[in-house]
């Protein structure tokens, strides 16, 4: 096989998500680099491939990049898989596939399952746009100033979040965003006990109260930067609202959504729009 580095993108749950093109490079590479020996043996098991694993991960990226660097120099292919889903997205593996290009070795990736999108695509969010920030940082200080950053934005954004700190975060969103703001979660992906909520922050911390086991499991949230911004128009004096939304809509549009947020008279509305723009 040609000397590549492929970066291959594995299921995030589902074996069955794995392409046809991942499976036909992993059995066709000299290597197989992966962020945990045993997660991928398993894969690669399912899959009846044989191959040497090499483990690459956060705490040794840089002391095994120089190692697979110096293999694919002298002529071997090697693909790198992360636990699951597209590799150096929220995960190792970028310093490795930076080192290779800086090395002239081509870099191929090999497309296939990600939460980001996949998660995005059953949000409802309408947008050409987003932010990803990964996982939030640990300390709570650092956290809620994420939290507050994505709160001061336009742009819907997504984070990951892990099951022993879902309910502190969504604490936090819920004392920042207030607890009627519409938020987005899809929980275990492509698995079994894969469960998708959208609803206000109240409504999904007392359902996770009551049902602790749906706690478990990796999470995707998505904050949508347009709910938060028209709920927040309540706290705003009408002519403010009104003066926000139209520089980012059509006026008939600006017109029809603040007369719906503070109940008024579409034709007041719009008589107090015009002379706005005046």
């Amino acid at each position: 096989m040609e000397t590549y580095l492929y970066l291959v993108a594995t299921p995030i749950g589902n074996l069955d998500d794995i392409t046809f093109r991942a499976v036909e490079v992993l059995k066709k590479v000299d290597i197989v680099a992966c962020e945990d020996t045993r997660k991928t043996s398993r894969l690669l098991s399912h899959f009846k491939i044989n191959k040497k694993l090499i483990s690459l991960h956060q705490h040794n990226e840089k002391n095994k990049t120089d190692f697979l660097i110096n293999l694919l120099l002298n002529g071997n292919s090697v693909a790198f898989v992360s636990d699951a889903g597209t590799p150096a997205v929220s995960d190792p593996g970028a310093f490795l596939v930076n080192q290779a290009l800086e090395k002239d070795i081509k870099v191929s990736p090999i497309p296939g399952p990600s939460s980001i999108t996949s998660a995005f695509s059953v949000s409802g969010v309408q947008t050409t746009q987003f932010k990803f920030f990964g996982f939030l940082p640990n300390t709570s200080g650092k956290c809620k100033k994420v939290l507050e950053e994505i709160y001061n934005q336009d742009l819907p954004t997504i984070i990951f979040e892990s099951p022993h700190r879902i309910m502190k975060t969504l604490s936090l969103i819920k004392n920042i965003f207030g607890s009627s703001y519409k938020l987005f979660i899809a929980r275990e992906l492509s698995k079994i006990y894969e469960t998708i909520y959208k609803d206000n922050i109240e409504s999904i911390i007392k359902k996770l109260e009551s049902h602790p086991e749906e706690q478990q499991g990796e999470f995707v949230i998505i904050f949508d930067g347009k709910i938060r911004e028209i709920e927040n128009f309540k706290t705003l004096s009408l002519d403010k609202a009104l003066e926000v939304m139209i520089k980012e809509l059509p006026l008939n549009q600006s017109v029809k959504l603040i007369s719906k947020i503070f109940k008024k008279n579409k034709k007041e509305v719009y008589n107090q729009a015009l002379e706005l723009k005046k």
